[in-house]
Parts: structure tokens; sequence; C-alpha cells
């Protein structure tokens, strides 16, 4: 064997595996990527949870107006409460209000709930014209 074939093999890697260096990189990018996905996964439930609470106020807020303008007398009033099924965690405000014109009131309904600890609220506004005594209906659940 001649001395330049010896110094090729001494250069060579015999080894077929990764260095440290490329498996900390590896590994260093891979904990980069799992802690992106976990804090995406995270956004997402907290999203999901925003958009069930809004949706649950949303759905309340339809119900207490339905409610005023079925079964209540249409007239200037404050009233509040919570619903009993969510454990007092939404709370309720409609406030009837007197319009220029005859008739015709401006109504709010504001729904609110605790989000972790930040109070979060909907509100719904709409205008409603008073009913003739003959189309005033009680509602069935």
């Amino acid at each position: 064997m001649n001395k330049s074939a010896k110094l090729e093999t001494r250069g060579r890697k015999t080894g077929g595996g990764f260095s440290l260096l490329e498996t900390l990189v590896a590994v260093t990018i891979f904990s980069i990527a799992i802690v992106a996905l976990i804090e995406g996964i995270a956004a997402s439930t907290r999203a999901q949870a925003w958009i069930e609470s809004e949706n649950r106020a949303i759905m309340f807020a339809q119900n207490i107006l339905e409610e005023i303008e079925y079964v209540s007398d249409l007239r200037a009033a404050t009233d509040t409460g919570e619903f009993p099924d969510e454990n007092g965690r939404f709370s309720w405000s409609s406030q009837v209000l007197e319009t220029d014109l005859e008739g015709l009131y401006e109504v709010h309904v504001v729904i609110s709930w605790m989000e972790g600890q930040a109070e979060r609220a909907f509100e719904l506004v709409t205008y409603l014209r008073m009913r003739e005594e003959d189309e005033t209906t009680e509602l069935q659940y």
C-alpha cells in the first residue's frame, strides 16, 4: 500500500451515523416545532371556548328578546337576571326605551359572563313595535 492511499483512509469516517452536533441541531429544531405546535393547540382550544361562550350568549340574548317581544307587555322598563342552568356564569339585563314614534320601542339586551379573569359581554339592540291585544301570545317551552 502506498503512502497516498493511507492518507485517504485516515480522513474518511468509517461509521455511517450522525455526529453529536448534527443530533443536537436536529433535537433543537424538533423541540422548537413541538413547542410551536403545543402553543397552537392551546390557542385553538381557547378560541373554541370563546366561540362557544359567544354562541351561548347570542342564543340567550335571542331568548330574552323573544320573551320581551311575545310574552310581556311592551313598555319602557329595565330588567336583570341570571340563567339558572348556567350556575350564575351568564347574567343578563334588558332595557326597553320609548322612541319618538308612537308604538315603537328600542330594546337593548346585554348578556355578560366571565371568561378566565376577563368579563365578556354581548349586546343585542333592535326595535320592536307594540303588538295589538290579539297578537300577544305565550311562549311554549
